[in-house]
């Protein structure tokens, strides 16, 4: 049987001051993204930046919007810029919000990770806590020192959701990692929260009415947790399924 092609956005990365290469950007993601897919039985294909995004989901089974160490501009989402933390990248965040939206009404499979959850939230019309401290006064810090990959909080999972049915212990906590400073404010169209971190702030979110649409504030691909391996692997199973 043919192994789906899962694409998976990149980021757009410029050379510091300091180790200066050339005046050009260049495109970066963490191996783990990839490696994730290969592991579940899928071929990870890299998404440079097109305006022919028909073709670009012509060619693939599936999607992955992955995290990044910028923010969704504020504009997005009808708003402006309320905090000096918000950094952006508005080439990447048109081309992500765009082809996310495509790949929706295709109805096919997206796993968002962190800013990819932000995205797709930002796609069906919600909005976000630009700058949580800001908003919220937690013992959870939600943009943990280093090492990021590392787990620092548990999660609470609505057992009757697609996030409820990969956990396979019910009884064992769930720890995650978290590296983020914005969470989702307003949720968007059609989407439900399946989990939360104790103190409140949104940590999954999923849409019933899709084939598979599924985003994480924390960073899965870390394979903290059998969660984070059964994600990748359900996003495979989705892929082999007919709308």
């Amino acid at each position: 049987m043919k192994k789906p092609v899962i694409g998976i956005t990149l980021d757009l990365a410029r050379d510091s001051e300091k180790y200066k290469f050339a005046p050009f950007p260049w495109y970066a993601l963490r191996k783990g993204y990839a490696d994730c897919v290969t592991m579940a039985g899928g071929i990870p294909l890299l998404l440079p930046y097109s305006d022919d995004m028909g073709s670009i989901l012509d060619i693939i089974d599936g999607l992955i919007i992955p995290g990044g160490d910028e923010d969704v501009n504020p504009k997005f989402y009808g708003q402006k810029i309320m905090s000096d933390k918000v950094k952006t990248n508005d080439e990447r965040a048109e081309f992500e919000i765009n082809l996310t939206k495509k790949a929706i009404e295709r109805d096919m499979p997206v796993l968002g990770i962190c800013n990819g959850l932000q995205v797709i939230n930002t796609v069906l019309g919600g909005t976000l806590i630009q700058h949580l401290p800001d908003r919220y006064k937690s013992h959870i810090n939600h943009e943990q020192p280093h090492p990021k990959n590392a787990p620092t909080h548990e999660i609470i999972v609505k057992k009757n959701s697609l996030l409820g049915s990969l956990v396979n212990d019910s009884h064992k906590p769930i720890v995650v990692n978290s590296t983020h400073h914005q969470a989702i404010d307003e949720l968007g169209k059609g989407l439900v929260v399946s989990a939360k971190a104790p103190d409140g702030i949104i940590e999954a979110i999923e849409s019933p009415k899709h084939r598979f649409l599924l985003a994480v504030q924390w960073h899965s691909e870390y394979l903290n947790t059998e969660l984070d391996e059964n994600l990748f692997k359900k996003l495979i199973a989705s892929c082999m399924q007919k709308s």
